[in-house]
């Protein structure tokens, strides 16, 4: 069974943009998880072409891409959409083995109790390594101290990646020889390792443009620029990653090399509104539960995601500033039943004025706005968001 990109219940549908990412984990998945019938046997001599039998390996993935791109998010969404058990584990948590932290076994180990202690749905799963670029190479003196956390990581999971029979104790912590292991073949489990790798588009930049003066020389690019961050993440080599700090015999091992974009204004509003769980449903979800109707202007969800993106948090930066404007709305609204609606503008996400809360019911949003258009100063039913009131009458019993 091949897994759909598009249409009804497809990645496409649960994700936005990353095109060339859903295209990557598509053609990994087939890879890994796909049945092959046999082309030869099939009644139909018009269908297929024979071929000769061969086993086909799979293609682990290198995801880069800067932070809140949707990379965790893409990997949960694409391990739930086909329906085989996931671990996310954190690289930064791993060090090599008999130092203190956890073994690189213990990954194999999570994903064998997600998968319901089933030993051939385990065998079947994703490993999302998240934060990959920091298990780099350290670049200190190692004759003074090991890279236990760094080199020394990527060399143990060198043969649980490439696929082998690996021993995993049935009980966490540190290993005992006279424990009980399980045994459990990697050969069909996908893994995935992603990470921001900081400093990458650097090594790009300086491989991709020569120095040369004259008068055809090519222009410094402006590596701060997001476009010119992504032109470099979408060249990145093998050879890049071993200057970044990885081994080779890492690197190797992760023949699918793909970079997330980094988001821009549109892909901020979408991601603010379109996708299933996204944060404004989140909240509408939130105050309904007051009976209270939640409103956001375009230009309010245009004003979060600038917000966003001028400090370069991604979509994670999204949740944040939401919260901030409307934590004292939610402190209020459920103490006021004569609020029907929570009017937020852009000069309410900006910090000019509070929330707008709309307590006539005679007075609906599109009146509010077309007696703002007129340029009303008081309106009747309606305030903004207070509750310098409450504190101070706080403060008075607490006296």
């Amino acid at each position: 069974e091949y897994f759909p990109l598009a249409g009804d219940g497809g990645l496409s549908d649960l994700n936005l943009g990353q095109y060339g990412v859903k295209t990557s984990e598509r053609g990994a998945i087939n890879q890994s998880f796909s049945e092959v019938p046999d082309v030869n046997s099939i009644a139909d001599e018009s269908f297929g072409t024979e071929v000769e039998d061969c086993e086909i390996d799979k293609s682990n993935i290198m995801l880069l891409g800067p932070t809140g791109s949707g990379k965790t998010h893409l990997v949960k969404t694409l391990a739930k959409l086909i329906d085989v058990p996931l671990v996310i584990a954190d690289a930064t948590c791993l060090t090599q083995a008999g130092y203190v932290g956890e073994d690189v076994e213990s990954i194999l180990f999570k994903l064998y109790l997600e998968s319901g202690q089933d030993i051939e749905r385990c065998q079947r799963g994703i490993v999302y390594i998240d934060e990959a670029d920091k298990i780099r190479k350290s670049g200190g003196n190692l004759s003074i101290s090991r890279d236990v956390s760094g080199e020394g990581v990527q060399h143990a999971l060198l043969k649980i990646v490439e696929g082998n029979v690996v021993n995993v104790p049935k009980e966490p912590g540190r290993k005992n020889p006279r424990g009980d292991f399980l045994q459990i073949d990697t050969t069909n489990i996908l893994f995935i390792c992603g990470g921001a790798f900081a400093g990458l588009e650097r090594i790009v930049n300086h491989r991709t443009n020569a120095a040369s003066i004259g008068f055809g020389a090519e222009m410094k690019r402006e590596i701060e620029n997001p476009d010119v961050q992504d032109q470099c993440f979408d060249n990145v080599v093998p050879k890049d990653l071993v200057d970044f700090g990885m081994i080779p015999e890492f690197v190797g091992r992760f023949p699918v090399i793909v970079a997330t974009k980094g988001l821009d204004l549109e892909n901020l509003v979408d991601i603010l509104t379109v996708p299933r769980n996204s944060i404004i449903k989140q909240y509408k979800r939130l105050f309904a539960l007051d009976d209270v109707k939640f409103h956001v202007t375009e230009c309010g969800l245009r004003e979060i995601a600038k917000t966003a993106f001028k400090r370069g948090t991604g979509a994670r930066g999204l949740r944040s500033i939401t919260d901030h404007v409307l934590m004292e709305t939610q402190y209020v609204v459920p103490s006021m039943p004569d609020v029907h609606t929570v009017y937020v503008d852009a000069a309410a996400v900006r910090g000019e004025r509070k929330p707008i809360l709309l307590k006539d019911p005679a007075m609906t949003v599109e009146r509010y706005e077309a007696l703002m258009k007129e340029g009303s100063v008081e309106v009747n039913g309606v305030m903004s968001v207070s509750i310098d009131d409450d504190e101070d009458s706080f403060r008075e019993e607490a006296a």
